[in-house]
């Protein structure tokens, strides 16, 4: 280890405890792994980290109310080490008073976590639908491939302004691609995100959306919207959202596409078994609906937890498309490990 960490970890253990609160860094990360059967390739059997990560962060009081954080999470193959670097996940510093904060870096879009309250799953593989491969049907032979269509699950070069209080949440991202060609006066365009989530008691409804533009080549511009929400019973827990998918550039045309999601977990003691379903009804390119490029995405899950920071999940997740696309399954069975 090295001496400089040492000597502050030393320095944080003999410090008062009002210091350790205000002036903190803190070593975080998940140790994951799951055995996978995957029919997408041809019922591969593998051992998969899912979505393993290690990552410091911490904060710094300034004074009068002001404090500095930072926080730099990298991602871990630890099922073969294939994955390196540093910050790979999330990069920030930022300062912060008060309910608000501005920071400065990359990470997970305010879009992307508004719709990953509606995605319960441990696996790699999810109810994550925002990718354009599923939205935009790449592949199928029936619309030209766009790529990505300017989405970005993280985005970099990033300025997010937060604004929490009890039962109100906001986040809203700027990303800059900082990508000019003066002699074509062109440019890769800005990324906008945002989402606000407000609670009363056991109910919660968030809205997010997600504008993409390009000016380089095409003219293309992306537009993504959530509106959705959940609640409690006792034990159960229900979700419900509504997605909106619309793509367009020129020479291309317009597609759009609306996903429904509905989500469930049940508390059984200390486990809790969950599931779901999205359907993404017919994409609509121009004026026409096309036949066969509807989904279903479906699972169910268990969760039995060892202890406060060990967990062993059990996932099947399918997907079924219209005609004569392949349904796709994966069944995963792992440990998950914070810490």
């Amino acid at each position: 280890m090295n001496k400089k960490l040492i000597a502050l970890a030393v320095a944080a253990a003999v410090a008062p405890a009002a210091f350790a609160a205000e002036n903190e860094v803190i070593l975080y990360g998940q140790a994951n792994a799951a055995i996978v059967i995957d029919n997408t390739n041809d019922n591969l059997f593998s051992i998969d980290s899912e979505s393993s990560r290690i990552g410091l962060k911490g904060t710094e009081n300034l004074g009068n109310g002001l404090s500095a954080f930072f926080q730099i999470e990298s991602a871990v193959n630890i099922d073969d080490g294939s994955r390196g670097g540093f910050a790979t996940r999330e990069g920030w510093v930022g300062l912060k008073s008060g309910g608000h904060s501005i920071g400065l870096g990359r990470g997970k879009s305010a879009f992307t976590k508004a719709y990953e309250e509606f995605d319960p799953w441990y696996q790699n593989t999810s109810f994550a639908q925002m990718g354009y491969d599923i939205q935009g049907y790449t592949g199928t032979g029936l619309i030209p491939d766009q790529g990505d269509a300017g989405y970005a699950y993280r985005t970099n070069n990033t300025v997010r302004y937060s604004f929490g209080m009890e039962g109100l949440d906001i986040n809203v991202d700027y990303a800059t691609t900082e990508s000019k060609n003066d002699a074509t006066n062109t440019k890769n365009g800005d990324i906008y995100s945002f989402s606000s989530k407000g609670t009363i008691g056991n109910f919660w409804i968030i809205g997010a959306g997600n504008i993409a533009n390009s000016t380089t080549g095409n003219n293309s511009k992306l537009r993504n919207a959530l509106l959705g929400g959940g609640t409690t019973f006792g034990d159960l827990s229900l979700s419900a959202a509504w997605l909106r998918h619309v793509y367009s550039a020129d020479g291309y045309g317009t597609n759009k596409r609306n996903n429904y999601t509905l989500t469930a977990a049940l508390a059984l003691g200390e486990s809790s078994f969950y599931g779901g379903v999205t359907y993404g009804d017919k994409l609509k390119y121009g004026s026409t609906k096309l036949n066969d490029s509807e989904f279903t995405k479906y699972g169910l899950g268990l969760a039995v937890p060892l202890s406060k920071r060990t967990v062993i999940a059990t996932e099947f997740v399918g997907t079924d498309f219209g005609g004569s696309r392949k349904t796709e399954s994966q069944f995963s069975s792992g440990i998950y490990h914070s810490f």
